[in-house]
C-alpha cells in the first residue's frame, strides 16, 4: 500500500517536483546594502587586529596628582572617609620606642598587630621599623626625625575612602591619621604603611594649613623612611612617586604641586 504523504509536506508545496535553488547570500540583499554591510566587516575586523596590537591602557594620573590636595581640615581630600568600627575598650601596647609614645590604636587586636606588632607572620610592623630608623637618627632625614616625632600624638584608623587612589590622609582638628582599608588585608605587607605614616606624621608634626611646601616636604619624610625599608626596586607606587617629586627640586615640586591644586 502506498503511503501519501502528509499535507503540506515538499510535495503539496511543489506539486510538480521543480528542483528548487538555493539563493546565494550575495544575493539575497540589496547590492547598495550588501556594500555597506562588507565595509562594516571589514571595519570591525581592523578594529580587533588594531586592540590585538595596541591594547588600550588607563590612563595615567600627572605626577603631582597622585595625592589629592588638603580640604577643610584634611591633609588629603578622601571626599568622605567612612572609619571603621573598633571596640569599646582599646586594647593596650607598649609603643616600640619612646619617640611614638602618646600614639594612639583606634582598633581592636589585629590593627595593633599590624601597626605595631608582633605580627603573627612575623613580618617588620611599621612602628617598629621607624622606630629603628629613629634611633639610628644620625643617618635620617631631618623630615623623616621630625615626622616620627608627630606620631606622638597621632590616633591612627582605618577607613573606607570615596575617593580612590589615598591611601592615607590626617584630620588635623583631631590629629586621626586615617588608613584605607585596603592596608588592612593580610595579603598586603605591612611594611607598606610605614612610609604613609612618615608622611601624615610630618603634617601632624607642622599644623596647618598644608601647603604645596608642606606637602613637598612631607614627600621628603616619605622617601627617607622608603630609602631605609625598601631597595629601590621594590618601592611601593607612593615611594616611587615621593622619588619622582623630590628629584625634582624643591622648587619645580612646589610649583607642580600648586597647579595640582595645593595651596602656595
Amino acid at each position: 500500500m502506498q503511503r501519501s504523504g502528509p499535507p503540506g509536506g515538499r510535495e503539496a508545496d511543489n506539486p510538480d517536483h521543480v528542483p528548487q535553488k538555493s539563493i546565494r547570500f550575495i544575493d539575497s540583499m540589496p547590492r547598495p546594502l550588501l556594500v555597506v554591510f562588507l565595509l562594516f566587516v571589514a571595519a570591525g575586523i581592523g578594529l580587533v587586529v588594531y586592540l590585538v596590537g595596541n591594547p588600550p591602557t588607563a590612563k595615567e594620573l600627572p605626577l603631582a596628582e597622585r595625592r589629592s590636595p588638603p580640604k577643610g581640615s584634611f591633609t588629603h581630600d578622601v571626599v568622605e572617609p567612612r572609619l571603621i568600627a573598633i571596640p569599646a575598650t582599646l586594647p593596650r601596647f607598649r609603643p616600640p620606642c619612646e619617640e611614638v609614645r602618646g600614639l594612639v590604636i583606634e582598633g581592636g587586636g589585629p590593627a595593633v598587630a599590624r601597626i605595631v606588632g608582633p605580627d603573627q607572620d612575623g613580618r617588620p610592623t611599621p612602628l617598629a621599623a621607624l622606630c629603628r630608623r629613629a634611633e639610628a637618627s644620625s643617618g635620617a632625614p631631618a623630615e623623616l626625625r621630625e615626622a616620627i616625632a608627630g606620631l606622638s600624638k597621632a590616633r591612627i584608623r582605618f577607613a573606607l575612602f570615596t575617593r580612590t587612589g589615598d591611601l592615607s590622609t590626617t584630620d588635623l582638628a583631631n590629629g586621626r591619621i586615617l588608613l584605607a582599608v585596603a592596608l588592612s588585608r593580610t595579603n598586603v605587607p605591612p611594611l607598606a604603611i610605614a612610609p604613609l605614616l612618615a608622611h601624615e606624621g610630618y603634617h601632624l608634626a607642622k599644623g596647618g594649613p598644608v601647603t604645596a611646601m608642606q606637602e613637598y616636604f612631607a614627600r621628603v619624610a616619605e622617601l627617607g623612611a622608603c630609602r631605609f625599608l625598601f631597595e629601590v626596586k621594590n618601592y611601593p607606587r607612593g615611594c616611587a612617586d615621593a622619588d619622582d617629586i623630590v628629584a625634582l627640586g624643591q622648587d619645580r615640586a612646589v610649583d607642580l604641586l600648586v597647579r595640582a591644586g595645593f595651596p602656595r
